[in-house]
């Protein structure tokens, strides 16, 4: 079995509770003691659609949520996986989050400076109450996968909010997100998930894209006929496509999420980094304030609705943004 981090959590089925004191919320990890708590103090959000997200806190530095820097992030599948006479069987519903995992210790193995990187994985133990059929109260333990990464100064949508970045910073941020997805699809994979909220800075500086749990290889499918697969609102139109028409005959609708959707995803991420909106419905130039004639051709071809047209890889996406730079 994989590292197992012993918790006084509580959990009910797939549902995770946790104490709303921090410091009831105890873990140890590597023999450092923490405290969990929502990524999200004020929404008490635990942030992710198929997955618990929570900061934690050293528990020697601890004064509250609102005084106290979070070290590291949990992130915590929304499916436990079973265990019989100590032999893993697992769960099916935890393929993804597995893959999501794989894919980021081959980015670790790797070196790949701009996508996220996984500390340790393994398990959580959390404690089940349950009736038997006399009545009995009894407890069982629950384990649901994890993986462990350092905290994030923020997201790209709250950076933005807070900082005003002239264009060469603008340029420099996009051409690190190009650079981590291109390293990403190098490797086989696909992130199919790039959204604001999921492109972390840290250190001030270094920009990391996140939370790979929809992330496919080139060779596995494992989606589900019509499943939505994306966020909404940076949906890559085949991915808008395989929910709605995939499976009724339709030949020339193309229903595939492969590596140039993730090229129309982060073509969405940069109309909104130079001007703070995204781009809906047919777009003109006079959509895109920036004046530079090269950033629209390139972010208006990233996002083109035709594969035909659309930019076919994100290394030439890297290509055309290192040109741009070395041009102004």
């Amino acid at each position: 079995m994989d590292m197992l981090v012993v918790t006084n959590f509580v959990s009910k089925g797939n549902t995770i509770f946790l104490n709303d004191e921090p410091r009831n919320n105890q873990l140890s990890i590597n023999n450092i003691d923490y405290y969990a708590y929502s990524v999200s103090p004020q929404s008490k959000r635990n942030k992710g659609a198929h997955s618990y997200v929570l900061a934690l806190y050293p528990s020697q530095d601890f004064i509250d949520i609102y005084k106290s820097q979070p070290q590291k992030v949990i992130k915590i599948s929304n499916v436990h996986d079973f265990f019989r006479d100590g032999d893993y069987v697992g769960s099916d519903a935890n393929e993804r989050f597995r893959t999501e995992i794989s894919a980021l210790e081959v980015c670790k193995r790797k070196h790949i400076p701009n996508i996220i990187e996984i500390d340790l994985q393994g398990y959580v133990q959390c404690t089940e109450s349950y009736k038997t059929r006399k009545g009995e109260e009894k407890e069982r333990k629950e384990f649901f996968p994890f993986y462990m990464m350092d905290y994030a100064d923020s997201d790209l949508k709250q950076y933005l909010e807070e900082y005003d970045i002239d264009k060469s910073e603008k340029l420099d941020l996009c051409l690190q997100l190009a650079e981590g997805l291109n390293d990403l699809n190098e490797l086989g994979y696909y992130h199919r998930d790039i959204k604001p909220d999921n492109i972390l800075i840290f250190h001030e500086s270094q920009w990391k894209i996140g939370d790979l749990g929809l992330v496919t290889r080139r060779d596995l499918d494992y989606d589900r006929q019509n499943e939505f697969i994306g966020p909404k609102g940076w949906l890559s139109p085949e991915a808008m496509n395989k929910y709605l028409a995939e499976g009724r005959g339709e030949k020339k609708i193309d229903c595939k999420i492969d590596n140039q959707s993730d090229v129309f995803q982060l073509g969405k991420v940069f109309w909104y980094i130079f001007q703070g909106n995204a781009p809906i419905g047919c777009i003109c130039r006079e959509d895109f304030f920036e004046r530079e004639e090269s950033i629209y051709v390139l972010i208006r071809t990233m996002i083109n609705h035709s594969k035909k047209k659309r930019i076919r890889n994100m290394a030439d996406v890297v290509k055309e943004l290192r040109r741009i730079i070395d041009t102004l």
